[in-house]
């Protein structure tokens, strides 16, 4: 038995998220997997690092898979690239130890979240366009109870988690440019819930426009109550690096 570790890049946008589904054959997963079917003649399952969402998009998905079959990776990629649509990219393929676990073995992963500030033609499909200013003082203010190790259940759609919810958020983080007219959002943390991302930057817009209440919210966060915060769309998020 082979284990093979590859790394996918691919535009989400057309697609229902990574896993496979049985309403539809538009995910990520299954389009990678037909196309090992159609090269190697063998069914593969490709286990990921997680689950993306709808429409979300990755720069460095991590996967492994393992087979029977001795492959040279450089030709696979190439192969694999040649029958896949342009929205993914097999990055990277190499032999790793059988005990390597795409999702098990991490140790950190990284998303980031593109906002601008303006309307944009080009490139403006990965991006949130805002339509309000923002109190950056409250945001800051709100940021570190989010990080460390806390119950993320007010922000999320899980409805259960062997884990009670809880991640730990090394850092986040955001970048200002001005010159650009964006706002960059930045989060490293060893897991992630079902849309807490984009639930944990919403919240966060939402504190600094006024539509949440500071207080109110930190309250709630700390008991694990629901925020009811906008769930920013997946368009503008992009899963970045996986950490092992």
């Amino acid at each position: 038995m082979n284990n093979y570790k590859i790394v996918i890049e691919y535009d989400g946008k057309n697609f229902f998220g990574w896993q496979i589904q049985k309403n539809t054959t538009k995910t990520i997963q299954e389009t990678i997997e037909k196309s090992f079917k159609q090269i190697l003649n063998e069914d593969i399952k490709i286990t990921a690092s997680g689950r993306t969402d709808t429409a979300v998009n990755a720069l460095n998905q991590t996967a492994h898979f393992k087979t029977d079959t001795h492959i040279n990776p450089s030709k696979l990629i190439y192969s694999l690239n040649s029958i896949l649509p342009p929205a993914i990219t097999i990055k990277d393929m190499k032999s790793v130890p059988l005990n390597f676990h795409a999702r098990y073995s991490v140790k950190k992963r990284e998303y980031e979240y593109n906002i601008c500030l303006n309307k944009k033609s080009v490139y403006g499909d990965y991006y949130y366009k805002l339509n309000y200013d923002l109190d950056f003082n409250i945001i800051d203010k709100f940021i570190p109870y989010l990080i460390g190790d806390r119950s993320f259940k007010s922000l999320c759609k899980n409805k259960t988690d062997k884990h009670n919810f809880r991640c730990f958020v090394y850092s986040l983080t955001y970048k200002l440019k001005k010159t650009k007219n964006e706002l960059l959002f930045n989060i490293i943390a060893n897991r992630f819930l079902h849309s807490m991302v984009r639930a944990i930057i919403g919240c966060l817009i939402d504190l600094g426009r006024g539509r949440l209440q500071f207080e109110d919210t930190k309250t709630k966060f700390l008991k694990g109550e629901k925020i009811k915060t906008t769930y920013l769309p997946g368009n503008a998020l992009f899963l970045k690096n996986i950490y092992y």
